[in-house]
């Protein structure tokens, strides 16, 4: 697996880049000054002098060149400029770090201190906090980008459970007021406590529980925390008895079930009892969205995007297709890509199905939840030739 490059001209490059250009520069001023002061300071003594003076003070005698008490102290003088320019430019040269140094800090503690403000916001309960990215193409643009991204994420998630906790309350009146409206009536004397209001109440109580096992069920499943039991089955065998069960419901709304199954056996490694699950609020969504309708089932195998890996669909992987299409009026593009949201509807007058049956608006949630959770894919498409058809992607057995 190859590393990912960071960027071409990044912090730790940056600083050492600095730095070392700042002792560069301390060296090469250094010794500029120091020959600068040596050549003026020489170009005032006669040459004989000078070699003179290096072979005394070498420890060399010359007998035909001697120097008297003032040439000494001249050339003394000499020396002691020597140093005082090397003291300067070490100077110079330690005040250039720092001002460097202090203009670096600087700029790298600004966008620091704005990621700070803005994490004690955010940790406030602040949603919305975005901030400028650095001009720079360095580690703190990557990291005041992933804040901005993830103060983003943090602002969808909180809209996601507000929206939630808003339809989670919506489903759960309808049914208490229902049933409020219901026992009143019958304790005000208005209406007699016989078969057909018991009928209601409990049509009522079977919605509630069906909602509350269906939010259970999905948080299961969407937190890995689901028991499966998986085994070898086959595709097509699972096609054939939904279509049974489903067959005396699509008669009663009007539709017709049509299976299209290849002659060999389709196996696939799936837990049974969760992949009728899946199928059946397939099948379900399609009785009460598009009848009266043509509804087809079928399934096949070869190769697909491998889009459990998380590889973007660029691996292809052999598997087994199921797919459930209906002929009704098929998605609108919004309501296409809100297909797997929890309690949303496309049509919200068929919150009850065409008998009366009630949905909770998690089933399509809850199969996408489920076919993940064995590996699989889900996903919601217009049908070229005319209505809506969702496909169920699972590993071969």
């Amino acid at each position: 697996m190859r590393r990912r490059r960071g960027p071409r001209f990044g912090l730790r490059r940056r600083l050492a880049f600095v730095f070392g250009l700042v002792a560069v520069l301390a060296v090469l001023l250094t010794v500029g000054l120091t020959v600068a002061a040596g050549l003026r300071a020489l170009s005032q003594l006669d040459p004989q002098l000078i070699r003179a003076g290096l072979n005394q003070l070498g420890g060399t005698q010359a007998s035909s060149e001697t120097l008297d008490a003032g040439q000494t102290e001249l050339l003394r003088q000499v020396f002691r400029g020597f140093g005082r320019s090397i003291w300067q430019a070490g100077l110079l040269a330690s005040l250039l770090a720092f001002a460097a140094s202090a203009l670096l800090a600087r700029q790298l503690a600004r966008p620091l201190l704005r990621l700070e403000d803005a994490a004690s916001r955010v940790a406030s309960g602040e949603r919305g906090v975005r901030l400028p990215l650095p001009r720079t193409n360095d580690e703190l643009r990557s990291v005041t980008a992933a804040f901005n991204t993830l103060s983003q994420g943090l602002e969808r998630q909180e809209a996601w459970r507000r929206s939630l906790m808003a339809d989670v309350a919506h489903d759960l009146r309808t049914p208490l007021a229902v049933l409020r409206a219901e026992i009143e009536a019958i304790q005000d004397g208005l209406n007699a406590p016989d078969a057909a209001s018991l009928s209601r109440l409990h049509a009522e109580v079977l919605l509630l529980a069906r909602l509350v096992g269906d939010l259970r069920t999905l948080s299961l499943a969407e937190g890995n925390a689901l028991t499966l039991h998986p085994a070898r089955l086959d595709a097509g065998q699972q096609l054939r008895q939904l279509a049974d069960l489903f067959a005396g419901r699509a008669q009663e709304a009007g539709s017709r079930l049509n299976l299209h199954l290849p002659a060999e056996a389709l196996p696939v490694r799936a837990d049974p009892d969760r992949l009728m699950q899946i199928l059946h609020n397939l099948l379900d969504n399609a009785l009460r969205y598009a009848a009266p309708s043509e509804i087809e089932l079928g399934a096949e195998q070869g190769y697909g995007p491998d889009l459990s890996s998380g590889s973007a669909g660029l691996a292809q992987t052999w598997q087994v297709r199921l797919w459930v299409r209906d002929h009704g009026p098929g998605f609108s593009p919004d309501a296409l890509s809100r297909a797997f949201e929890r309690f949303y509807r496309a049509d919200a007058s068929r919150t009850r199905g065409p008998q009366g049956g009630a949905g909770s608006g998690l089933g399509l949630a809850i199969a996408r939840a489920l076919a993940e959770a064995q590996g699989g894919t889900l996903t919601a498409a217009n049908h070229q030739g005319g209505g809506a058809v969702f496909t169920l992607s699972l590993p071969p057995g």
